[in-house]
């Protein structure tokens, strides 16, 4: 456990989700389907078993799976603790904004230094992406 959500793998990662979503096991292509956990516990044991690490931040005991139709409309609002503490992470001198490592991954060059306003409309526009955005 620690203060944050980590993924060691997310390609992985999106590859189990996207299993999740398509009833199809995109991680190992041609074997059973995976089952969609139900609490944190089967979600660990599922990352564990497929070579995937995820550690949960402390306190941190649910789990809720939710797969809608393409028909409605679901606005996601993260935790207000969540916002209000990352919000006090980039309010901090020198804050660099927890961008996941993929994006510099794939597009090969470093994130650039930004300004407070800017930590925080990176910010704000991430969550508001995050909110209502259909993955696909």
């Amino acid at each position: 456990m620690g203060d944050t959500l980590e993924i060691d793998n997310d390609v992985l990662w999106g590859k189990l989700v996207k299993s999740w979503a398509t009833g199809r096991n995109l991680v190992h292509p041609g074997q059973d389907p995976i089952a969609i956990p139900r609490t944190l516990e089967d979600l660990l044991n599922t990352a564990r078993e497929i070579g995937l690490t995820i550690t949960f931040p402390d306190g941190m005991v649910g789990l809720a799976v939710i797969q809608y139709s393409p028909q409605t409309a679901v606005i996601k609002l993260p935790p207000k603790a969540m916002v209000e503490a990352t919000e006090a992470k980039l309010s901090q001198p020198d804050a660099v904004y927890p961008m996941p490592k993929f994006y510099e991954d794939f597009f090969r060059v470093p994130l650039p230094a930004l300004s407070k306003d800017e930590l925080f409309n990176l910010h704000a526009a991430r969550i508001g992406d995050y909110s209502i955005r259909n993955c696909g």
